[in-house]
């Protein structure tokens, strides 16, 4: 894929993520690891989500001292198999940071993409350490106060993983509010999913080491 393709993607899926109100005000950001370089596309600080175009990318290293991209090239460095990045004030996730901010597994497909997801993140811009803590087991979903950080192995990926982890929250906000107990996925139905998931994780880890992209996976 060429540089063009990228930015065209990356812009595609920045209005996507608008459209389905996951991109809401300047503090929100999107980022894309570049394959075969320490560095990453980014954009932030845009009002206007639903008219980002290739004008509002900027290329930042994974080192970069400023604070959100320093938070984004802290997960990539982290995570290998990282393609992309959303951190988003969705309604789900303030939904759930309300209500102590963890989402257990209580869905097929959420353990499936998701992997085990850690307590909320107090603080917005995090320590390499705890983001070490919360994305070491192939995690791709915490809070940080109450914005969503959501990985995906590619742009594409990172738009179905943000919209997955949206319906999964609001569901589980809904039937904790019920007063009913909320029953999680069995043990060892967990453990065949996320060691799927590692391995899918590790395949695309080792197509960005060779400065390619990974095979996209696109449904559920």
């Amino acid at each position: 894929m060429q540089r063009s393709e990228l930015e065209a993607q990356f812009v595609d899926g920045c209005r996507r993520l608008a459209e389905k109100g996951f991109l809401n005000d300047a503090c929100d950001s999107v980022s894309a690891r570049i394959p075969g370089t320490p560095e990453m596309m980014l954009a932030t600080g845009l009002k206007e989500w639903r008219d980002v175009g290739h004008a509002a990318i900027r290329t930042q290293s994974f080192t970069s001292a400023e604070s959100i991209a320093a938070l984004h090239g802290s997960i990539y460095l982290e995570r290998p198999d990282a393609g992309a990045i959303v951190i988003s004030r969705s309604g789900g996730a303030r939904l759930l940071a309300k209500g102590g901010g963890y989402l257990p597994p209580c869905f097929d497909e959420q353990v499936r993409h998701l992997g085990r997801m850690e307590a909320a993140i107090g603080e917005e811009y995090p320590s390499r350490v705890r983001i070490r803590k919360a994305f070491g087991t192939g995690a791709n979903a915490v809070l940080l106060s109450e914005r969503l950080l959501c990985i995906g192995m590619t742009c594409e990926r990172v738009v179905f993983n943000t919209e997955l982890f949206e319906k999964c929250a609001r569901a589980y906000v809904i039937a904790s509010a019920s007063g009913i107990r909320v029953g999680v996925i069995p043990g060892w139905v967990r453990l065949i999913a996320i060691r799927r998931l590692l391995k899918d994780e590790r395949k695309a880890a080792a197509s960005y080491l060779n400065g390619q992209f990974p095979e996209s996976i696109v449904g559920y």
